[in-house]
């Protein structure tokens, strides 16, 4: 935890920040768990139904928004578990980067629906770090504003 200058018009104590990022256990695997499996059942899903003979940006916009389709319902399942928005934003948005990296890749060449999921789930991982990197970033920039 950090300390700040105490408010010019508040109190003459310095108090303590909020915490700049989640650390709880229960909520940090949470979040980890549900972009994984996401991103790996969105991977699967597109590495099934794309293939060479798609155009790669054809594929990659098709395969955004079923990605966002796919990953919905297991927004709202994972968001009762974890909290609506901590894991809405992550989990949608892990539908999308796996599906564009997926489709983009099996427009390429084939890709099975094993190699789709995991290169889902290290989108998932990559998603949720650059969800928690932008989350510390705004947080500690904005501090002054919400105290």
């Amino acid at each position: 935890m950090g300390w700040r200058v105490p408010d010019p018009v508040g109190s003459a104590y310095a108090r303590p920040m909020a915490p700049t990022v989640e650390t709880r256990p229960y909520f940090v695997l949470g979040d980890l768990l549900s972009n994984v499996a996401v991103g790996a059942l969105v991977g699967a899903i597109t590495a099934a139904l794309f293939g060479p003979a798609w155009n790669m940006f054809i594929a990659m916009l098709v395969a955004m928004a079923l990605g966002m389709a796919i990953s919905l319902p297991f927004a709202f399942l994972f968001g009762a578990l974890f909290g609506a928005m901590e894991i809405m934003v992550p989990v949608m948005t892990t539908g999308m980067v796996s599906g564009m990296v997926v489709s983009m890749t099996a427009a390429m060449g084939t890709v099975s629906a094993g190699r789709g999921a995991q290169a889902g789930a290290v989108a998932g991982v990559g998603v949720i770090a650059a969800v928690y990197l932008a989350n510390a970033v705004i947080r500690t920039r904005t501090s002054h504003w919400m105290s």
